[in-house]
């Protein structure tokens, strides 16, 4: 193949699964990558991606082309970072995915001084509550709870295990009650998070006590896929939320919110992060695993 770049071209597209998101991620024009895997289908003689008006679909053919050279392109952008090893001071790029909880309490408190110490280390976090395929998708990193993972992926632990609290403002419950179980929790207006607009329905709340494992389904007067935006809808009194006990402690020490149901508050695996067991990672991907490693 004599044109790389349109390869490289493709490799974007279908990572980003439009022509209008690569176009911002690699910074050149929407018709312009459109017109390389034109450039590059009619080479080939064969269609890559099915196209419509809104979005657009790899073709069994252009699946098969992606996995295979998609892992190849990981690889001399893991060999090329790692040019940076030569430096004194490392330098490049890492992105990550995980779920706003995570790049809050966890992530960037770590990376604060990292971040001050390497100027020369960019990172970008992508929030996304959603399970995302981090190789697909260009990231260098996921993060995720426990550490069950594919059998290519490496996990490393991040984090303590986190407890789950279900909270509401005084005057809520001054106003309609203080729910004594999940029957009566049923009948308050409750505050949800929806990790994407492809759920159907807000996450279910899960309840723990010993043994018993109780769920319970909201049926959300709000919800949202920010954990501080569930924080703050509780604290202006909307409803009762469930939320990680981190973002929630101050206002429950404080006494703006009042936790409901401690007995039956469960507690999570530790967040691990997680990356493809390749071998050749960069000094600066090397730094990244060692500042959040616990």
């Amino acid at each position: 193949m004599e044109n790389f770049n349109e390869l490289h071209t493709f490799v974007q597209v279908a990572r980003a699964g439009s022509f209008t998101q690569a176009a911002v991620r690699i910074g050149v024009s929407k018709s312009a990558l459109s017109h390389s895997v034109s450039n590059l289908e009619e080479r080939l003689g064969i269609r890559l991606f099915n196209r419509n008006t809104r979005n657009i679909s790899l073709t069994d053919a252009g699946a098969q082309l992606f996995n295979q050279i998609e892992p190849l392109f990981a690889g001399i952008h893991q060999e090329v970072q790692a040019l940076g090893d030569f430096h004194e001071q490392p330098k490049g790029s890492v992105r990550i995915n995980c779920s706003d909880f995570a790049a809050q309490m966890v992530l960037y408190p770590r990376l604060r001084q990292f971040l001050q110490q390497n100027p020369q280390i960019n990172v970008e976090i992508y929030c996304d509550n959603a399970l995302s395929d981090i190789i697909r998708q260009g990231f260098d990193f996921g993060v995720r709870l426990g550490e069950t993972l594919h059998d290519e992926m490496i996990a490393v632990k991040i984090s303590e295990p986190f407890e789950m609290v279900t909270v509401a403002r005084p005057a809520y419950l001054a106003e309609h009650g203080k729910p004594q179980n999940l029957t009566e929790l049923a009948a308050h207006a409750t505050i949800a998070m929806r990790y994407s607009a492809e759920q159907g329905n807000p996450a279910a709340w899960e309840f723990q006590q010993g043994d018993k494992i109780a769920v319970f389904l909201p049926q959300a007067h709000f919800s949202h896929n920010l954990n501080e935006l569930l924080l703050q809808a509780a604290l202006d009194g909307i409803g009762i939320a469930w939320l990680p006990k981190l973002i929630a402690q101050t206002a429950l020490e404080d006494g703006r919110l009042i936790e409901l149901f401690p007995d039956w508050a469960i507690t999570y695996e530790p967040f691990y992060l997680y990356y493809p067991s390749r071998k050749g990672h960069s000094q600066v991907f090397k730094r990244i695993v060692d500042c959040l490693r616990m």
